[in-house]
């Protein structure tokens, strides 16, 4: 009898591990655009910084410098915002990278019982195919 196809559990892997690549992408890309947005925060920090610095040094007004330390507040606090989303992007990316590497050793582990399966299949039919041959020629065999 023939052992129970795993093509559909092997199809069924893939594509969960197929689903686990799209996350991770989806996941690295959500990073990547978090620290872009946060290079882009800390440099207009360091432009607002070096901006005041130079007025302060030509003179400024008292309104002036309240409202730079404002806007350098604001902007340091979106800075601290998204240092901490982009920690919490680096957990979901370690997290569907994790989930990845375990869909694919799961979808390897199936292949690899499936390969065994079928080999032990074809040998099984090579030893039933022998049997039948040898019987054939003892057959033969006894008629002459």
């Amino acid at each position: 009898m023939k052992p129970f196809s795993l093509d559909t559990v092997l199809k069924h892997r893939k594509s969960l591990e197929n689903l686990a690549i799209q996350r991770l992408v989806k996941a690295r890309a959500e990073e990547n655009s978090v620290q872009r947005q946060l290079k882009e925060e800390e440099a207009s920090l360091t432009g607002l910084i070096e901006t005041l610095a130079r007025e302060q040094t030509l003179g400024i007004e008292v309104v002036k410098l309240a409202q730079f330390e404002q806007r350098i507040n604001l902007i340091e606090k979106q800075v601290e915002a998204l240092r901490v989303i982009l920690q919490k992007k680096k957990e979901t990316v370690t997290r569907a990278q994790e989930q990845l590497i375990s869909k694919s050793k799961d979808r390897k582990i199936m292949e690899t019982l499936q390969e065994k399966q079928d080999e032990a299949w074809r040998q099984y039919l090579s030893q039933k195919e022998t049997a039948t041959l040898d019987e054939i020629a003892v057959i033969f065999h006894n008629r002459e």
